[in-house]
């Protein structure tokens, strides 16, 4: 956890519509607000850094404030892929941009904020910061999963990049693991009595195969947790109203067995890089009342995204997306017309 005694002022945000309501229940003076933060995918690339702040500033403008923030992974932009010097840059950039938000945050990690955990990697396969371990010696984590209660509710952060020797050296995939989920098991029962919500970056449920018309990915892909349905297991006979997720870059939400699966929109949007699939940049803000999740909704915050020169596929991509838009448009001024 950490904590910011800054307080900024006079930034604008527009939230998108409300969330579900809850048995019909509604907000009390015991209720309190927190916020779902995910996938920022923190650089100096594309001024990304710059719009990351205007996240930031967000957020402290919302009245009533939030009382804790909970990031979902990918809070830097990369690991995987490129030169050490640029992640570390990163990392520096998340922390200290970070450190202006006015309510405690707690850490969660994604698969873009380990170090080499791919083929393409850019670090030795031997570096002593492989894997998980140099963001959060960084970022001040003790531990890469982790719970803390909070007025009466119990909440839980999972790391949901399971780490192993691959046939390239070190990897990772999409999974909860045995050790962890013993773990959350014993967790969530010695706080049976709390109503609990659980992070993990990676979704538990997606419908990101059906979006992108994509069939080989319709049942299971990359994008879901290997383990999904032990984890599942667990949420369910314990008293767990949500679990939230990240890596998508969209808003999901899915009830299974009284469990919601939420996934929140990406606060970079396209790597700030535009727009993705018509999302802007944003994220979650939720109310919690005594019992229950009472309602939820999307914070989009204003950011123009700023490209580089190479910027080729990204600028093909806005183009798309514009003609998309704007054929609706004209489809649906025909249809009420007629």
């Amino acid at each position: 956890m950490t904590t910011r005694r800054s307080f900024l002022r006079n930034i604008g945000l527009s939230a998108l519509g409300m969330g579900t309501l809850f048995n019909g229940k509604h907000s009390d003076e015991d209720s309190f607000r927190i916020v779902h933060l995910t996938d920022q995918h923190v650089t100096s690339r594309r001024q990304g850094h710059e719009g990351y702040k205007k996240c930031i500033q967000s957020i402290n403008a919302l009245d009533p404030a939030p009382d804790l923030v909970l990031m979902g992974g990918d809070m830097v932009f990369d690991g995987l892929y490129t030169e050490l010097e640029t992640y570390q840059e990163s990392i520096r950039l998340y922390r200290s941009i970070t450190e202006e938000l006015n309510v405690p945050y707690y850490h969660c990690i994604g698969n873009h904020d380990v170090l080499g955990l791919s083929s393409r990697r850019k670090v030795p396969k031997d570096h002593p910061g492989i894997g998980r371990k140099m963001i959060m010696k960084e970022l001040g984590m003790e531990k890469d999963y982790y719970s803390f209660n909070h007025k009466g509710w119990h909440f839980v952060v999972l790391n949901s990049i399971f780490e192993f020797e691959g046939e390239n050296g070190p990897a990772y995939k999409p999974m909860i693991g045995e050790e962890q989920m013993d773990w959350l098991r014993h967790d969530l029962g010695d706080h049976k009595d709390m109503p609990a919500i659980l992070v993990s970056h990676m979704p538990a449920f997606s419908h990101k195969g059906q979006i992108n018309n994509d069939f080989e990915m319709m049942a299971m892909s990359p994008f879901i947790l290997q383990d999904n349905i032990d984890l599942r297991y667990v949420l369910e006979r314990h008293n767990v109203k949500a679990l939230l997720q990240g890596h998508t870059h969209i808003n999901e939400d899915f009830r299974f067995n009284d469990v919601w699966y939420t996934t929140s929109q990406s606060a970079s949007a396209a790597w700030w890089g535009g727009n993705w699939l018509g999302f802007k940049p944003g994220y979650t803000v939720f109310e919690l009342g005594k019992e229950d999740i009472l309602k939820w909704y999307p914070v989009e915050y204003e950011w123009e995204h700023q490209l580089e020169p190479d910027d080729t596929v990204e600028r093909e991509r806005i183009q798309t997306r514009q003609q998309l838009e704007q054929r609706q448009d004209s489809l649906y001024r025909a249809e009420i017309e007629n």
